[in-house]
């Protein structure tokens, strides 16, 4: 018997549990035993450990009986070497439980490490998706509110043998634990808070507007750009604001669960190749790129960012759709600017010669799956010369 696909029917993916509040980093060992856990195989970010924000976490670890085993390598974006390195740690010490701290790396690595158990074959094979289990249970504590890492189903590791950035997709890696404190994010410099702010906002607008979008994915990305445009730019300016870093961690979380479940688009397609190549921060790239993206999207999805003028705070009574949509276009912009990111190619180094490489590598990137609209190879090699320009294409001048 043939069975028919629900109409409007959609999956949603969310961890069990979310502990969230200043804090809250206190409960972990307590959640972790109510978990199951008994050994706690705890993936740091190295400077995460050297300024003691892992201090916490094992304090708590250890209250609650649980053995720990620490694995502190994580420098910069995860590589194939250290996922390698860490389920190697991981089977000798025998834990029952991977949790990650640290920013995207960390609880990218963390991901890897858990669910990849003792592969060790090629990363990109595991593209595609297909990774439904694990043998250890997951936890992530993001102490930057940017990539959403603690609540998505992906994680992204660059491969040395080919030197490709690879998002690896799957249900085994939505940890089971994500557990959100504001405290842990007081210290993070106004740069990184501004690039991994981006970063939140990028998520969420792409996937606002995924092809794969579901009532709950667009709610989850609409309120996170709402709470972002009014926290982000405190959270930069003053970043012991414990208020603003609340929430920006809840909005990294939101618009985790968006793309999550809905997917992204062009903006990560290109921003992938970028750092791979380039070694330029992903919140970086996503800023510089994001701008441009939309307007080339407009085309297919001029309502959407025309309702997104709302949550920007750009729309006004009277306007058109259209022009509710160039006003979210170069509100995103305007946002870059004050933040004092880069807002074209030149500025980060990246240079004309290498657009062809970096157009190809996109149109291969999994990202592309929920663009809203359908791209070729010369559009992409289009779009990024006016990255390298500058300039918006015309109408939003």
């Amino acid at each position: 018997m043939l069975q028919s696909q629900p109409y409007r029917g959609f999956t949603f993916r969310s961890p069990a549990v979310t502990v969230c509040g200043g804090n809250a980093i206190h409960q972990l060992g307590t959640v972790l035993k109510d978990l199951g856990a008994s050994h706690v195989f705890l993936v740091a970010d190295r400077l995460v450990h050297q300024l003691g924000l892992t201090r916490g976490c094992e304090q708590s670890i250890a209250l609650s009986g649980l053995s720990l085993t620490l694995f502190s390598d994580v420098e910069g974006e995860p590589d194939s070497q250290l996922i390698r390195r860490g389920q190697q740690q991981l089977l000798a010490c025998g834990a029952d439980f991977v949790v990650g701290i640290g920013g995207g790396s960390a609880l990218d690595a963390a991901k890897a490490i858990a669910v990849l158990g003792d592969y060790d074959g090629l990363i990109s094979v595991f593209k595609v998706g297909g990774l439904a289990s694990r043998h250890v249970g997951l936890g992530a504590i993001p102490t930057t509110a940017g990539t959403g890492s603690e609540v998505t189903d992906i994680t992204v590791i660059k491969e040395v043998e080919t030197g490709i950035k690879v998002p690896v997709k799957g249900p085994a890696l939505v940890p089971d634990l994500a557990l959100l404190d504001p405290a842990l994010m007081l210290d993070v410099p106004a740069s990184i808070t501004a690039a991994t702010g981006i970063d939140t906002l990028t998520h969420a607008v792409e996937a606002y507007v995924s092809r794969n979008a579901n009532l709950l994915s667009r709610a989850y990305a609409y309120h996170a750009v709402e709470t972002l445009v009014q926290a982000l730019p405190v959270a930069v300016g003053y970043g012991h604001d414990l208020d603003r870093r609340y929430e920006m961690a809840v909005a990294a979380y939101k618009a985790g669960l968006a793309f999550s479940n809905a997917g992204l688009g062009l903006t990560h397609a290109i921003a992938h190749q970028v750092g791979a190549r380039y070694h330029i921060a992903h919140g970086v790239a996503n800023a510089v790129l994001l701008p441009y993206v939309m307007a080339f999207n407009a085309l297919s999805c001029e309502a959407d960012y025309a309702e997104l003028a709302q949550a920007l705070g750009v729309a006004r009574e009277g306007m058109t759709t259209r022009e509710k949509c160039r006003a979210s276009v170069l509100a995103v912009r305007q946002l870059v600017l004050d933040l004092g990111l880069p807002t074209n190619f030149a500025d980060i180094g990246i240079v004309e010669r290498d657009l062809p490489q970096l157009a190809e590598q996109a149109m291969k990137d999994i990202c592309l799956v929920g663009n809203p609209r359908q791209v070729e190879l010369a559009q992409i090699e289009s779009l990024l010369k006016q990255v390298i320009a500058g300039e918006l294409p015309a109408g939003y001048c």
